[in-house]
């Protein structure tokens, strides 16, 4: 499996917290291990976001992840008002 990180979510990253940025590369390794857990909560995006899927980075940010047959594009970093 091929991982891609976008520009957008490496600035959505930066300019979060380090707590938060320390949450989400743990979210991300235990993603990339196959560990989708519960404490992940993989979920599929609907609406205009319906090709999409996201999993919690922390209680409150959320990844959004685009999941295709042999790559998985990280695309976003965020609370619930990245879906907006």
């Amino acid at each position: 499996m091929r991982y891609a990180y976008t520009a957008r979510f490496f600035r959505s990253l930066k300019k979060c917290d380090t707590a938060i940025q320390d949450d989400a590369v743990y979210a991300v390794r235990m993603f990339e291990a196959g560990n989708n857990s519960e404490m992940l909560k993989l979920h599929k995006l609907h609406g205009k976001f319906k090709e999409w899927h996201a999993f919690s980075a922390n209680y409150k940010y959320r990844i959004i992840v685009k999941i295709e047959k042999d790559a998985i594009y990280y695309l976003d970093i965020g609370t619930h008002d990245i879906y907006k």
